[in-house]
């Protein structure tokens, strides 16, 4: 009832720094009905008010998760940026656990005084570990581990001298008392591995416990790694698997991983959620590749690992749903500034699933709207298979004569389609305002807000090594607030062409297709093999063409997220659906 639902609240009254926020709403059971803030000077005193309300800490309440919005625990120093390409190994090592680190440049030699400053005021700061990289007399590390009682983890930089060996040297032979944890020349993520241990290995229940677990997991994604490589090697010629571990692109090396996920992918969702607002029950949306769920205050999108293309099923892909998932929130992050999205607070770096996404409620505009910048595609609306077959007035625009195939666009143009789970039709602009698909306002919003996502994913996309060839943007009404936003996703290899840029001038040169880094190529293997559009069943993909693709979307993962592919909260990691029902009753929960 609301009177012990009040009445259970307060204990709060009584606590310093607590604020009771009860917000009137009719109780029910499963409803939320209002929260408390508590706030203290320091975490010991926070832990002390949260435990006088009489609720048990959970360890997750006080995790120190998110680099960049805590203080950081970690220092990392060298004594020249040009030492940065090593040390950044320990960066990404501290981004994958989530450990809240700063990094700097403190020469011992040039800036002694900051060196000293450095070294002494680092444990007042919060630093608990220290992580210094130096090359050639390489004094950077012994001279802060003099200064501080702080650990100090050494990284011996690779020079053209002596090849390192010199600064290993340097930073092993410390005098009986002035200790440096010294690892192998260039070895910085074995530095941020040891720190991490350091930390983990702290009697705290905040970030020592956290981590203590997460290592148990790195332990055994390690020990993954290297029977699903035997299996691979086992499974195929020596010739095949020299290659793909010779191959520049580390992502050849994921392949025994994608491989062994094959059978472990997520195709559908079974969740439970409590029906909220006005909701009696929650509705389920089941589309081409996002499962939809809303419970009458959220929309809970799930990205699963389904290949669809044709209009229809072609198979799944390991990885493929999380790897659409992270790189949409990725985008629509560089993209706020143009127009606001559907995301929701609770999504930031895939906080709550790699596979979900958290949005708010729209009313969907029936209109995809298709921004190309090259004419290209093997679908039966795509640009070149129109233009190919005589069409030169597409979507109300007019294109001229002799244009090849992959061949860039003087302008980009958008080439709207209507919405539909079956098949996509083209449209053009003037038909869409008058047979009342959208009103002109509207429409004139959503085009000229597509053609600024279009450019600045296409200047974005250079940036990182590719060409964002076309695209497709969905734009719906927010139900409570009546702003036009982004929906569903933007810039995936699911929505999106992408061609690597250094090739393409050479294999246009040579009438050669261009690089894919999305689904055009298994298109291209069923438009070959069979009718994809008439034959009532379709060839099963070949194993290897389904690695494949899961190989070159986590490359374009990390290619434009600049971040190494996280296989530990994958799908294939256990049950899926158990994993996610987990993550969204915590967060809802909240």
């Amino acid at each position: 009832t609301d009177e012990e639902t009040i009445e259970s609240l307060r204990p709060a009254l009584s606590v310093p720094g607590a604020k009771v926020h009860w917000y009137a709403k009719s109780c029910r059971p499963g409803r939320k009905l209002g929260h408390i803030t508590v706030t203290a000077p320091n975490m010991d005193e926070l832990r002390r008010r949260l435990l006088e309300l009489g609720e048990p800490l959970d360890v997750a309440d006080l995790d120190l998760a998110r680099p960049g919005f805590e203080r950081p625990v970690v220092g990392i120093i060298m004594g020249s940026d040009s030492d940065l390409p090593t040390m950044k190994a320990c960066a990404e090592v501290f981004d994958q656990f989530r450990v809240p680190y700063e990094l700097s440049v403190v020469s011992a030699h040039r800036t002694p005084d900051r060196m000293y400053t450095y070294a002494k005021e680092a444990r007042g700061r919060g630093i608990q570990v220290i992580v210094a990289g130096a090359g050639g007399a390489a004094h950077l590390p012994g001279m802060v581990a003099a200064l501080t009682p702080l650990p100090v983890i050494g990284v011996p930089i690779k020079t053209s001298a002596l090849n390192g060996q010199d600064s290993l040297l340097s930073i092993v032979q410390m005098p009986r008392g002035v200790p440096v944890a010294t690892v192998a020349i260039g070895n910085a993520m074995n530095a941020g591995l040891l720190a991490v241990r350091m930390l983990a290995a702290q009697d705290s229940v905040g970030l020592a416990a956290r981590l203590r677990g997460e290592l148990d997991l790195w332990h055994d994604d390690q020990r993954e790694s290297v029977e699903e490589k035997a299996a691979h090697l086992e499974n195929v010629k020596y010739e095949q698997y020299l290659s793909e571990y010779g191959n520049k692109d580390k992502t050849y090396q994921y392949l025994p991983r994608i491989r062994a996920a094959v059978g472990h992918t997520l195709d559908e969702t079974r969740l439970s959620l409590t029906p909220r607002g006005e909701n009696q029950q929650v509705e389920k949306y089941v589309g081409k590749v996002r499962d939809r769920y809303d419970d009458g205050e959220n929309v809970v999108l799930i990205t699963t690992d389904r290949l669809t293309a044709f209009d229809r099923p072609l198979a799944k892909i390991p990885f493929k749903g999380q790897v659409l998932n992270q790189v949409s929130l990725w985008w629509f992050e560089q993209t706020k500034h143009i127009v606001n999205n559907q995301l929701l607070d609770y999504n930031k770096d895939g906080a709550v699933h790699p596979n979900v996404t958290l949005a708010k409620r729209c009313k969907t505009f029936p209109i995809e709207f298709v921004v190309r910048g090259y004419i290209t595609g093997s679908s039966g609306t795509s640009l070149w298979t129109h233009y190919n077959k005589g069409v030169r007035n597409y979507c109300g625009h007019l294109l001229p004569e002799g244009l090849r195939k992959n061949q860039k666009l003087a302008t980009n143009l958008c080439t709207p389609t209507t919405k539909s789970d079956e098949h996509d039709e083209l449209i053009d602009a003037e038909t869409i305002v008058k047979d009342g698909w959208m009103s002109a306002a509207d429409w004139e919003f959503c085009e000229r807000k597509a053609q600024e996502l279009f450019a600045h994913g296409q200047k974005l996309a250079r940036q990182h090594g590719l060409i964002l060839v076309d695209t497709k943007y969905e734009f719906g009404r927010d139900l409570k607030t009546g702003e036009i936003l982004l929906i569903d996703e933007i810039h995936t290899p699911d929505c999106s062409r992408y061609w690597i840029a250094d090739s393409y001038d050479a294999r246009m040169a040579a009438c050669a297709e261009p690089e894919h880094i999305d689904k055009e190529f298994i298109r291209l293997w069923y438009r070959d093999h069979c009718d994809p559009y008439k034959d009532e069943v379709l060839p099963e993909a070949p194993i290897e063409l389904v690695c494949e693709l899961s190989r070159r979307y986590i490359m374009l993962y990390e290619k434009i997220t600049g971040k190494p592919f996280d296989f530990t909260r994958s799908p294939g990691n256990g049950d899926a659906n158990a994993a996610i029902q987990a993550a969204l009753d915590k967060t809802l929960a909240c």
